[in-house]
């Protein structure tokens, strides 16, 4: 054997030996991690197929943001036909676990009607849990609710008061 093809060899093996050891300390959270991390990119590049791809199996296992973002897609049809009551389901299920954006589609879609039944009396209260998450656009629907005055009735001082913490945020 010549000097060059038994320097490849232990190069190979030396190569080898550290892929072993490398993947050795590469573990579920990991593959977790980066998958989590490829599917908020495709997300938020607006390739939804991907997105749903990587985030549908952790969503499947629990993981709120992947919920939170099948259940905007589901109920928007992004990457797929939509199917509203899914959506709102995935937005419970990241609620549960303290996910704030979800608390305020769950309040968009009691306040429309989208893929659940339209109740203003639901909207208010998950906005209203929203805006403890200190979400601004959850203040100003209230805000907006309040001062409307068709759904609910007029309350200029619930008004003032969702717009001025909103604006102070």
């Amino acid at each position: 054997m010549n000097l060059v093809k038994l320097c490849q060899l232990n190069s190979l093996a030396h190569r080898t030996t550290w892929l072993r050891s490398d993947l050795s300390n590469f573990n579920e959270t990991d593959a977790f991690e980066a998958d989590l991390t490829s599917g908020l990119a495709a997300f938020d590049s607006k390739n939804f197929s991907m997105a749903y791809q990587l985030l549908a199996p952790l969503a499947m296992s629990g993981n709120a943001e992947s919920l939170w973002r099948l259940g905007m897609m589901q109920m928007n049809g992004l990457g797929m036909v939509g199917n509203q009551p899914l959506g709102f389901e995935n937005f419970v299920k990241a609620a549960k676990q303290g996910h704030d954006l979800a608390h305020h589609m769950i309040g968009v879609a009691y306040m429309t009607g989208e893929g659940v039944e339209k109740d203003i009396g639901k909207a208010i209260e998950w906005f209203e849990k929203a805006a403890d998450y200190g979400l601004k656009g959850a203040m100003y629907a209230l805000s907006m609710l309040y001062e409307d005055g068709k759904e609910i009735e007029k309350d200029l001082e619930k008004k003032q008061y969702w717009h001025d913490r909103a604006t102070s945020l």
